[in-house]
């Protein structure tokens, strides 16, 4: 009768081993497939211009993402060859790593989703392959993967175009305005028409320096804002700008709202634009809306000797900007050197 239980236990063992063995044959395959999706997500970001072109990263001054795809290779390589201990160090090293990318961008609030993507079939390489025979050499290579990851990962979140956040403000002048409209607002529509040569006159004159700071209160501004920014992201010209915005107020006017038929309408007025990631820019504009408690449209902040000045509807905003007028600075009479004769 015991030898019946000792061979019924034997069986059973065997059976699982089996079943073991079959699965870790499927795992391999899962692991190659996942690992090929990674990299296709890693090759998608080395060429995506979009939503994560501001986020970057590098260990050894080697760019994550080509860390990344040779990661990935490593794992197929391993896959295939069966080294599940190599394979496990591997996939512990890569926890730790994503562990502190995780925690980097929560520091920064600044999320990239094929980043995050990447990660997560790390997460879910890992516990495919886990071995809980080997946990202290899973914990071990994690830990240690994240110290030194640490030590020599550079990153940034500094946006690519230019090293800097692209923000819709012209002029040199020391008096700051910021003129918040939306362009289905028709009290904002109404007074462009008499604001537009006021504002040319005081940046000609440098009088102030001016952001636009357009509003989304309406259903689709923030497509309308959108593509204010990517046409001066093609051409950073006040003179562009202000074409950009009555082109924009003539499509809101005919009521678009379609993505691709105010594309069209764009390029049929002769605007080219240059599409990227404006999140850096909407923050910025977003901080200026709160900062200056912006409630309706249109409004204009003005800043001057240390005071800021708020003015709503636009025969007060037109008003207030003539007056800056005076502020222009005086040309020298002709003939004059500033010395007594």
């Amino acid at each position: 009768m015991g030898k019946v239980v000792e061979l019924n236990r034997e069986d059973n063992q065997n059976v699982c081993r089996f079943v073991w063995a079959r699965m870790r044959s499927k795992n391999y395959i899962t692991n190659i497939l996942l690992a090929c999706i990674a990299v296709a997500l890693e090759v998608y970001y080395s060429i995506c211009g979009g939503s994560c072109s501001y986020l970057k990263g590098d260990l050894l001054r080697i760019p994550l993402q080509y860390i990344g795809i040779a990661y990935m290779a490593c794992i197929v390589f391993f896959s295939i060859l069966k080294w599940d201990r190599l394979l496990l160090v591997l996939l512990s090293a890569g926890v730790g790593i994503e562990i502190y990318l995780i925690g980097f961008q929560i520091w920064h609030n600044t999320y990239c989703p094929y980043c995050l993507a990447f990660g997560g079939i790390i997460f879910l390489l890992f516990l495919l392959n886990i071995d809980r025979n080997r946990k202290k050499l899973s914990v071990i290579s994690m830990g240690l993967a994240l110290i030194l990851f640490s030590i020599f990962f550079e990153g940034s979140v500094t946006p690519s175009y230019a090293g800097e956040v692209l923000v819709p403000t012209f002029g040199e002048g020391k008096v700051k305005v910021r003129l918040y409209t939306d362009y289905f607002c028709p009290p904002c529509r109404a007074m462009e028409q008499d604001l537009e040569p006021v504002i040319i006159e005081l940046i000609k004159n440098k009088v102030i320096n001016i952001t636009f700071a357009d509003t989304p209160f309406y259903k689709s501004s923030s497509l309308y804002v959108r593509y204010f920014l990517y046409a001066i992201q093609e051409k950073k010209d006040f003179t562009h700008a202000l074409k950009v915005r009555n082109t924009l107020i003539e499509a809101a006017k005919t009521n678009i709202e379609d993505k691709e038929k105010l594309e069209a309408f764009l390029r049929e007025k002769g605007i080219t634009f240059k599409p990227f990631d404006p999140k850096p820019a909407f923050d910025i504009l977003s901080g200026y809306m709160k900062e200056d408690q912006i409630k309706a449209t249109p409004t204009c902040v003005i800043e001057m000797d240390g005071n800021k000045n708020t003015y709503v509807g636009g025969t007060d905003i037109i008003n207030a900007l003539k007056g800056l007028k005076q502020e222009q600075p005086k040309k020298p009479k002709s003939g004059a050197t500033g010395e007594k004769q």
